[in-house]
């Protein structure tokens, strides 16, 4: 899987220094999970709330986490050593992840352009058939200014797209038919969360331009690439105890970027 991938390269990468690295501080908030390390680097990632609920009561909680310990002061290189053991773990192990690859996302290691969103890494008009998988309501309302645009929204709740952007939709499960037919695809990075990046990239054919965006999708990028991926649309969390606070407090995303979040996307080198 990507992720284990990632989390293999990054242990590499590291090496012996990620033994001495700890969760400071984790807050599992509503809409995003934010971590503060004890290197001082923060990551964000989004909180699969819909595919976490049917964990939340004490009985069905006890079966997916047995034997709860605490995660703060837990090391890191423990945390990217986990795999497949609940949705929970996944979570925390994906937001280790970003602020671990917060320290290695540098200009000397790779393309970045730094304060732009996703879209401005291409051009609408002559991206060809589009599909994007979650309806990011920034993306649609700027799609839906070019009337000859031929886009696809793969999304498995419809309630969030308005009457009129329904002619865009498309159910989850048609993914594998649509994806193969794109030129350019967008897929939100809360598919790592929820464990389906890696069926959602199988479909994007070679040669797609592919972009995989959100605060969730800020992990060190080489596996993405490798993955037909040309770019990483993320963040970088600028101020973690202030993003932690606002997590807290059950704020979202978008309200971050004015304060410690930082827009940076990664280009694959051609």
């Amino acid at each position: 899987m990507i992720v284990d991938e990632t989390a293999y390269l990054l242990q590499k990468l590291y090496g012996e220094k990620i033994g001495s690295i700890r969760i400071e501080r984790i807050v599992i908030g509503i809409f995003f999970t934010g971590v503060k390390l004890s290197d001082g680097s923060g990551g964000v990632a989004y909180t699969p709330t819909d595919d976490l609920h049917g964990v939340t009561c004490c009985p069905s909680m006890a079966a997916e986490r047995p034997a709860p310990a605490p995660l703060k002061g837990m090391a890191a290189c423990e945390v990217l050593e986990q795999r497949g053991r609940s949705l929970l773990s996944d979570l925390v192990k994906l937001v280790v992840m970003n602020a671990l690859s917060s320290r290695l996302m540098t200009p000397d290691r790779y393309r970045i352009i730094y304060d732009a969103d996703a879209l401005e890494l291409i051009d609408v008009r002559s991206a060809g058939r589009i599909a994007m998988v979650g309806a990011f309501i920034p993306f649609l309302k700027q799609f839906k200014m070019v009337p000859e645009i031929d886009l696809s929204v793969i999304e498995r709740r419809p309630e969030a797209l308005k009457a009129e952007e329904m002619r865009f939709y498309v159910p989850a499960e048609r993914a594998c038919n649509v994806l193969p037919a794109c030129d350019t695809v967008i897929i939100t990075g809360a598919s790592m969360a929820n464990r389906t990046i890696d069926e959602l990239l199988g479909y994007t054919r070679p040669g797609a331009r592919v972009i995989v965006t959100g605060p969730t999708a800020s992990i060190l990028p080489d596996v993405l690439f490798e993955h037909n991926v040309s770019a990483v649309s993320g963040v970088c969390v600028t101020e973690p105890d202030m993003a932690l606070d606002m997590l807290a407090e059950g704020v979202g995303a978008y309200h971050l970027f004015d304060t410690c979040l930082r827009k940076m996307n990664i280009l694959k080198s051609s």
